[in-house]
């Protein structure tokens, strides 16, 4: 079975497909990315059977989720360091003006209940 590439002409203005191996043979196609068959694989959300990347990505738009393969490892250095600074007690000044407010707020509340 061959493998379709959709690539960008410019000389025609739109998009075409080509078979894979012309694809992976031209230079002027280095930003191109083919992306292999998934494994089949039963959604933690609801159950079912995802075997292929459209019922995935219905599926991940259906139940508003996203991949963890979507998210680099910057990203999770970045919440790493996030998580770090809150056990240890660090917080920004953003957040120690939020806790403030919410320990204003719950003292408002409970003097006008007359407590």
């Amino acid at each position: 079975m061959a493998r379709w590439v959709q690539v960008w002409n410019e000389e025609l203005g739109k998009s075409e497909f080509i078979p894979r191996d012309e694809a992976a043979a031209r230079s002027d196609l280095s930003r191109i990315a083919i992306h292999g068959d998934i494994t089949p694989f039963v959604s933690p959300v609801d159950g079912s059977v995802i075997s292929d990347r459209k019922q995935l990505r219905e599926h991940n738009k259906r139940h508003n989720v996203v991949n963890l393969d979507e998210f680099g490892t910057d990203h999770w250095d970045k919440k790493r360091k996030e998580r770090d600074r809150l056990y240890t007690g660090e917080h920004t000044p953003g957040e120690s003006l939020a806790r403030k407010r919410e320990i204003y707020e719950i003292i408002n509340h409970y003097e006008r209940q007359g407590r």
